[in-house]
């Protein structure tokens, strides 16, 4: 993790692994749909960086009840808007 292409460029070859460009403007454009949706179903939202954020829960009693199931909800709304998959529900914490 984090090393060099050159440095695995065999280990690549050997194993058929592919290797992709990153597209940092579409990164950042899905970041922000997925934030913006979040915005709209929380109203105290902490974006922490491009691909994580935490949601003040406390003035939810639907969520507060039940935090893996308001987890899901939330996850399956973004997917949706988004269309691209999300995780993390089970790091919820109280």
């Amino acid at each position: 993790m984090g090393a060099p292409y050159f440095q695995v460029e065999n280990f690549c070859a050997a194993n058929g692994v592919m290797v992709f460009s990153s597209n940092y403007a579409l990164y950042a454009d899905m970041s922000q749909r997925v934030m913006s949706t979040l915005e709209t179903l929380c109203s105290m939202v902490e974006v922490y960086s491009i691909d994580e954020a935490f949601l003040y829960l406390a003035d939810y009693p639907a969520a507060t009840q039940d935090l893996k199931a308001y987890g899901e909800k939330l996850k399956k709304i973004v997917e949706m808007y988004t269309d691209i998959p999300v995780s993390g529900v089970g790091s919820l914490i109280s």
